[in-house]
């Protein structure tokens, strides 16, 4: 972490190149590389620190374009030599290969340790850093990857509001950070260094470690559920800043159901669970909707065409499109509002929920980050499916919450992007039927080409079956005793 002494900190936001998260603010930063201990050091640190300081410093120049590089006399870099080494990375060399021989070290001197704490899926663990902002050589440039946009010095109060009211997009680690250095912000005089490091350095409260908030009143847990591949996980969307909403509860293993709860009981803190919410009745999307039912005695609100498919979950309130959920903040943050959408055509009866005044939608299966949307006649249908995207591109959403990956910024971009991949994909199996294929198999062939995982081609011939009654409907192509032919 970069910090001014005016308070403001040095964040960009993640691009599609990111690992995780794309288009939410971030520091720069990133996994230390096998030999990052090996680094040279102005600091002379060795072992573990020195992979640590020496990746953060690796990082920050490669996200950021931070370079802090100093000769054997500790003196720094100047541009010329700063512009040859980020010119050499953006064609590929390593930054260990670049400094091998050259007489230069990273300058690590001013890195203040912060500790380290678990992510909240115990995975790895983070180690911080702050870097201290005076009047020296702090040199930014632009970076060598592009993994981080938009990089700039941001101030951590106007970016709490900003989360609080749904215009920026923080995920729970580096909000945690920015909650702390905007307490700090009110204090007649800049703190010094070392407070800024005792208020930075305490690990998060488990309930801070372990929420994945996309803004304030919108919460995502995802347990691995039976989905289709490569998917793994379906979200469970938690929505209120008060009591709550749930969305497509999914889990059906007993580990990933009390692995579920623990969480959710994190993030409720005695919050009451209002009823629980399904977007369409595929079981990787109402796997866990019973249970939690009979365990909080909420009711289950859903479509009349979802409610007809399910045979293990009671809906007990029926909505249809325009319904609106009122969910009021209780004191613990600001009112939301969804509205139900209906979008049929990957199922009859699917809804999206839709906040205005955040420009946010939770999707269900209309679009997915990870994975693609299987469209399955006769419960699936093309042209429906394509209509209803085309209803929530007329939205306007600025993000979007799918039921499978992460949280999509680009939600418009990303629902047309959907459109043009479906219309480019029909285009392609009526060329196939033009050309000759008259059966699923051939068409599949044709269309999808070898690029396609094998485990792949049983969704793929569910789809050419969707694109082609869309064909027949509109009259490009016709059935006769062999299979298909171009009308």
């Amino acid at each position: 972490m970069r910090r001014r002494r005016d308070g403001a900190v040095l964040l960009g936001a993640r691009t599609e190149h990111a690992r995780s998260w794309p288009g939410t603010l971030a520091f720069p930063g990133g996994a230390v590389d096998d030999d990052d201990h090996l680094l040279p050091l102005r600091s002379g640190a060795t072992g573990e620190q020195a992979a640590f300081r020496g990746g953060a410093l690796r990082e920050a120049l490669e996200e950021a374009g931070l370079a802090l590089l100093c000769h054997g006399d500790g003196t720094a870099a100047d541009d010329v030599v700063v512009d040859d080494i980020v010119a050499r990375m953006a064609r590929g060399e390593r930054l260990i290969a670049i400094l091998a021989g050259s007489g230069l070290s990273l300058d690590d001197r001013d890195l203040r340790d912060l500790g380290a704490w678990l992510t909240a899926e115990g995975s790895f663990l983070v180690a911080r850093y702050l870097l201290p902002v005076d009047d020296g050589p702090r040199r930014l440039c632009a970076p060598p990857t592009r993994e981080l946009s938009d990089i700039a010095l941001q101030d951590p109060v106007a970016l709490v509001d900003g989360w609080l009211d749904g215009r920026v997009f923080l995920p729970p680690p580096i909000r945690t950070q920015l909650r702390r250095l905007a307490g700090l912000a009110g204090e007649q005089h800049p703190p010094a260094d070392d407070d800024v490091v005792a208020a930075l350095r305490p690990p998060p409260t488990e309930p801070e470690r372990r929420r994945k908030d996309v803004v304030a009143g919108v919460t995502l847990l995802d347990p691995k559920t039976p989905t289709l591949w490569p998917a793994t996980t379906t979200n469970c969307v938690v929505l209120g800043c008060g009591d709550v909403l749930l969305v497509d509860p999914a889990a059906v293993w007993d580990a990933e159901r009390a692995a579920f709860d623990d969480a959710l009981d994190v993030i409720l803190e005695g919050r009451a669970v209002r009823g629980i919410f399904l977007t369409h009745h595929h079981h990787d999307h109402v796997g866990d909707a019973a249970r939690l039912k009979a365990r909080f005695g909420c009711p289950v609100y859903a479509h009349r065409l979802t409610a007809s498919q399910l045979d293990d979950v009671v809906v007990d309130v029926v909505i249809d499109d325009g319904f609106v959920f009122d969910l009021p903040g209780g004191g613990h943050g600001p009112d939301r509002r969804f509205v139900a959408v209906h979008t049929p055509g990957h199922a009859r009866g699917h809804l999206c929920l839709w906040e205005p005044a955040l420009r946010l939608l939770v999707a269900g299966d209309m679009v997915a980050a990870v994975g693609s949307i299987l469209i399955d006649p006769p419960e699936g249908h093309m042209a429906t499916y394509l209509a209803s995207l085309q209803r929530l591109i007329a939205l306007s959403p600025r993000s979007l919450v799918p039921a499978h990956g992460p949280l999509l910024v680009d939600a418009v971009a990303r629902l047309e992007l959907q459109v043009q991949h479906r219309l480019a994909r029909g285009r392609k199996v009526h060329d196939a039927v033009v050309q000759g294929a008259h059966d699923v198999e051939a068409i599949v062939a044709a269309a999808y080409g070898p690029d396609t995982p094998p485990q792949m081609f049983p969704f793929a011939a569910r789809s050419v079956l969707a694109i082609m009654e869309q064909l027949v409907e509109e009259g490009r192509a016709v059935v006769d005793g062999t299979g298909w032919r171009a009308a």
